[in-house]
């Protein structure tokens, strides 16, 4: 070989080893960005308490009441309803690392349970319902039956809405706090916890009055939990509670004036709304929403609806409304929609519950 040859070959092989060295050094300067990247996003979360929610409305509670001191996170996904929700075991670790796990109760979640036995973090289960009265499910709460089977009774002792009934100071003795160890003793079993909520109706939040109290009920967690930030929590909640009040008065003033008190729905969602404001609710369906009705069940409703005189079917929102659309055409009724809340929404719980009362407001006037 020639020298010109070996010197242009030899010269050719040192930048071929440069040019290797080069891209060896640009990947290795890539992968310490890579490692950067994921430290940074591996950083610990902000300072606050962490809590966990089983349902949209009580995030959205959570969230009106602990404003910048915590961060709050829902298990049900959005597009999925609250009603035969399971967690994955993604939700789980959600639940381990919580500060707060908070959960509607009254039978909604049937996981709980398991949840509380299984549980390996530090979270204080909050029971959001706790302290309400529950209603048992599978009842139609008819005006015309005894009012002592259907706690039907509205008069005045009922509904005067006055100091005495809706003083806001929520002390132990107006809100039935005083939840001894036989009644709401956290630590009890999971089936004596089971026995306590079986065939109870879980839609709660279905009364401004209840909502309410399951917001107060979070912001004594959150107090317990973070005492130094427990007045910002309790200002938050002194707020949401005037706005449940207004909400509550409205209800009651335009309802009081209803020409008609019996409300067709597609399922048994509404009885906490009925019982508060004097209106008797006809289900097609049940609790759950998953039982459909036989064509007996069916037939009676369509007669109840036509010897009453009863124009309108309340369907949902994301839901298949094919029964509810039979019993409407089959009693010469027309279809409008209730929003039951079990799936999320961009609307907060305020503007959902007065959208309810404006759709209830011109089907019963």
């Amino acid at each position: 070989m020639k020298v010109k040859q070996i010197v242009a070959v030899a010269c050719a092989a040192v930048m071929l080893t440069a040019c290797g060295s080069s891209a060896a050094n640009n990947n290795n300067n890539n992968n310490n960005d890579n490692k950067v990247a994921v430290t940074e996003s591996q950083k610990p979360k902000a300072e606050g308490l962490n809590v966990v929610t089983t349902t949209y409305i009580l995030r959205d509670l959570t969230e009106e009441i602990a404003g910048d001191k915590a961060t709050v996170t829902c298990l049900i996904p959005k597009g999925q309803g609250v009603h035969g929700f399971e967690p994955s075991p993604k939700d789980m670790n959600q639940v381990n690392e919580a500060d707060l796990f908070v959960y509607n109760g009254a039978g909604l979640e049937s996981f709980t349970d398991r949840l509380k036995e299984t549980a390996e973090g530090d979270a204080t289960f909050v029971e959001a319902s706790e302290g309400i009265e529950l209603l048992k499910g599978g009842h139609h709460h008819h005006h015309d039956e005894d009012a002592a089977d259907h706690d039907h009774d509205h008069d005045a002792a009922d509904h005067d809405h006055d100091a005495a009934d809706h003083d806001h100071d929520h002390d132990a003795a107006e809100h039935d706090h005083d939840h001894d160890a036989a009644d709401h003793d956290h630590d009890h079993d999971a089936a004596e916890h089971d026995h306590e909520h079986e065939g109870m109706d879980p839609h709660v939040w279905m009364a401004p009055e209840n909502a309410e109290e399951m917001a107060e009920n979070i912001c004594e967690a959150l107090a317990a939990k973070d005492p130094d930030n427990a007045a910002y929590y309790k200002a938050n909640y002194e707020k949401l509670s005037e706005k449940f009040d207004a909400l509550d008065d409205s209800f009651e003033n335009v309802l009081a004036k209803a020409k008609h008190k019996d409300i067709v729905v597609s399922h048994e969602a509404y009885g906490y709304l009925a019982k508060e404001y004097g209106l008797n609710q006809i289900p097609i369906e049940g609790i759950n929403s998953e039982s459909e009705p036989d064509p007996k069940a069916m037939k009676a409703i369509v007669d109840e609806m036509k010897a009453k005189g009863i124009k309108t079917v309340f369907t949902e929102p994301n839901e298949d409304d094919k029964i509810a659309q039979t019993v409407a055409s089959e009693a010469g009724a027309e279809v409008k929609e209730l929003d039951p809340m079990e799936y999320e929404s961009d609307k907060n719980y305020f503007e959902r519950m007065e959208s309810n009362l404006k759709i209830l407001e011109s089907a019963l006037q």
